[in-house]
């Protein structure tokens, strides 16, 4: 198959990533995180009523005497909790009124408890307020029938607090996306288990599960896969009826013991992608097996984390329901120089070293490759070298990816 650029395989990727159909009804205490299926709208205004904007005394501006200070008596004190009736100011008086409580009628300002001085039952002012001082209206936030949260949302604190404040106990949502993952190699072993020569711990296998933590997501973890055909044809088969995706980390490319791209046909599975445009990772598949999106990624941790970020996050988001969200790169100034072979989309680790500009600054780890594990862990995001580029050099403007927290 052809070399195809990252936009293209983004492309592709996305349009054949179907969201789920299946919704559930969640309660708004175990919302978080999840992605909204049906919109939240407004049956009420917010707020419900005129209220207080902090602790003060509830007046009448337009009635206030013209000369001061003026002396109000102190009529009753309005709390925030459940009333009966509804208490009405008299000329010349004045309610003690405490954040959150609604405004009596007859009432039209609230001038906070340290612009007055108290006498006994009366209060004096200073100056008069102004009408609607501290006071938060009825329907100033949220009308009714307002759209308040749409449909491909990632549910979180302030939108839970919306569902609430308007009453709703719990929300739809699609499904958690099925993701079934395995990682391959025979010299892979464990954590905590001994290592032979020439064996090596699976730090790919938590790289990505780590990709893959999200609240919108079932991880369907099936382990380390040995190199084998037989074992990855039956890993293929157990996936495909579990997941609406399937994973794997190594053994795409061409080498005599990459059998995973294979074992992926003889299963039935049909090929989109080969390889792809970006470096690191050149060798990242995308196809499907009966209803499951399959995606392919590079053995090496770096490329695999790098083709994660820049083109699967995507696709998982897509085929989860989630909206499309705004592209995440900047312009910035490179604190750096770099040479480099055209050809391919090149993503650098780098690190925020400060500003120029009102633009972010940005430094090159020393040293950093795609086999370096822990060089990049240490990076808060990508410098975007276009395909056709040969150098940077200090001081230039650069695209700038940085991770998403």
């Amino acid at each position: 198959m052809d070399l195809v650029s990252v936009q293209q395989a983004l492309a592709i990727g996305l349009a054949e990533a179907r969201p789920i159909a299946e919704t559930e009804l969640v309660d708004l205490s175990a919302v978080a995180g999840r992605i909204l299926a049906q919109p939240v709208k407004a049956d009420e205004p917010l707020p419900r009523f005129d209220y207080s904007a902090m602790d003060g005394y509830a007046v009448d501006a337009d009635g206030l005497a013209t000369e001061f200070p003026a002396r109000l008596k102190v009529a009753g004190s309005i709390a925030a909790r459940r009333t009966v009736g509804k208490p009405v100011l008299q000329d010349g008086c004045a309610f003690r009124i405490l954040t959150g409580a609604p405004i009596p009628a007859g009432a039209n300002a609230v001038i906070a408890q340290e612009d007055v001085r108290r006498e006994g039952d009366r209060i004096v002012l200073s100056h008069a307020p102004r009408a609607g001082d501290n006071i938060r209206r009825r329907g100033e936030d949220v009308r009714p029938g307002d759209s308040l949260i749409e449909a491909g949302t990632e549910m979180g604190p302030l939108q839970a607090g919306v569902a609430a404040a308007s009453g709703y106990p719990g929300v739809r949502v699609f499904r958690r996306l099925r993701v079934a993952m395995f990682t391959t190699g025979s010299e892979l072993r464990q954590p905590g288990e001994n290592l032979l020569a020439g064996e090596i711990y699976d730090a790919n296998r938590f790289v990505l599960r780590g990709l893959l933590a999200k609240p919108w997501i079932e991880i369907i973890d099936l382990g380390s896969i040995i190199d084998k055909p037989s074992r990855l044809r039956a890993v293929f088969q157990t996936a495909a009826a579990r997941a609406d995706m399937i994973i794997s980390a190594g053994g795409v490319s061409v080498g005599d013991e990459d059998h995973v791209v294979d074992a992926f046909q003889r299963c039935g599975g049909r090929l989109w992608i080969r390889k792809v445009a970006i470096k690191p990772g050149k060798p990242l598949v995308l196809g499907k097996m009966a209803g499951a999106t399959y995606i392919g990624l590079p053995g090496n941790p770096g490329a695999l984390f790098t083709t994660f970020k820049v083109i699967i996050d995507e696709i998982l988001a897509a085929r989860a329901g989630i909206r499309p969200a705004a592209g995440s790169e900047c312009a910035a100034i490179a604190n750096f120089d770099w040479r480099g072979r055209p050809g391919r989309s090149t993503y650098l680790p780098a690190v925020l070293a400060g500003e120029v500009h009102g633009l972010p600054l940005i430094e090159l780890l020393p040293g950093a490759n795609s086999g370096k594990l822990h060089q990049l862990s240490l990076a808060g995001g990508f410098v975007v070298v276009a395909p056709e580029l040969e150098s940077i050099e200090r001081g230039a403007q650069i695209r700038w990816r940085p991770f998403a927290r």
